[in-house]
């Protein structure tokens, strides 16, 4: 029903919705060029918008397949290879990851190769949509660990870490409570949050940027990029921590190949007036 309605859907949002309309064209100013005319911006702002859209249909859609189905949409994973490397030393593996593309199709495929794969996340307003994806996490062996919950969250993913288990964390978006760092980006500057190089320190496990994009095919792409050990970066006492920095110049990297699939209604850049 959501794909017979996307045409009316995606009309209805984008002139009813101001926020919608100025986020995401003064985030296609950053995105498509600082040379780019309105009409270029307002297009881009539309394509944003219609990837939502298919996210949000593909969630419904998985609801109904098995994991096996899922994982059938995979067409290809890239940096496995490095990934099992990190994860010989045992010392457990935290995925950063930003909002782009497929999310819990690349939830599907790490607990294929993961007994226990935590997901860090912030609860939806809507309570519906809440309980149908804690259903699909649950349906899919994946712990869910709500950032709304504070230190004992954190406490019990730390240990889960230690206990040589994998997390999955966006890196892209400041969660409830977080003040954030602010860091270059496509130049100018976004802020990303601290805590997954917060918890690397505590635990000693490797940073993997993981992401998960659709290809031009329809399925999904996903990436698992160079491991970042703390203890290899070095020490900048009163700058920007250097993980942080790793962190976001592997988004950064990513959603200069997708910019339409990184799903961001907000303006994301502090040069921009910040409405969230």
């Amino acid at each position: 029903m959501l794909r017979m309605i996307k045409p009316v859907a995606l009309w209805a949002t984008w002139h009813s919705s101001r926020h919608i309309r100025d986020a995401t064209t003064a985030n296609a100013r950053w995105l498509v060029g600082e040379s780019s005319g309105m009409s270029a911006r307002r297009a881009f702002g539309k394509k944003v918008l219609a990837r939502f859209f298919e996210a949000v249909a593909e969630f419904g859609t998985n609801r109904h397949l098995s994991k096996q189905a899922i994982l059938q949409r995979v067409e290809q994973v890239f940096g496995l290879e490095r990934f099992e490397e990190a994860r010989r030393f045992r010392r457990g593996a935290i995925l950063v990851t930003a909002h782009l593309g497929s999310f819990e199709t690349a939830m599907t495929m790490l607990a294929e190769h993961e007994p226990r794969v935590h997901v860090v996340f912030r609860r939806d307003k809507n309570r519906v949509f809440e309980s149908m994806r804690s259903e699909q996490r649950a349906r899919l062996g994946i712990i869910e660990e709500p950032a709304d919950e504070g230190l004992p969250m954190w406490l019990r993913v730390r240990d889960a870490i230690r206990a040589d288990e994998v997390v999955l964390v966006q890196g892209d978006r400041v969660m409830p409570g977080e003040s954030g760092v602010l860091v270059p980006f496509m130049g100018g500057h976004v802020r990303v949050p601290a805590g997954p190089a917060k918890l690397a320190r505590a635990t000693g496990a490797p940073i993997i940027p993981t992401f998960a994009v659709r290809s031009e095919s329809g399925r999904v792409l996903i990436y698992l990029e160079e491991p970042i050990w703390l203890e290899t970066l070095p020490d900048s006492p009163g700058q920007l921590d250097p993980a942080v920095a790793r962190i976001a110049l592997a988004i950064e990297s990513c959603v200069q190949r997708y910019p339409d699939q990184w799903l961001v209604l907000y303006k994301a850049w502090r040069e921009d007036a910040v409405d969230r």
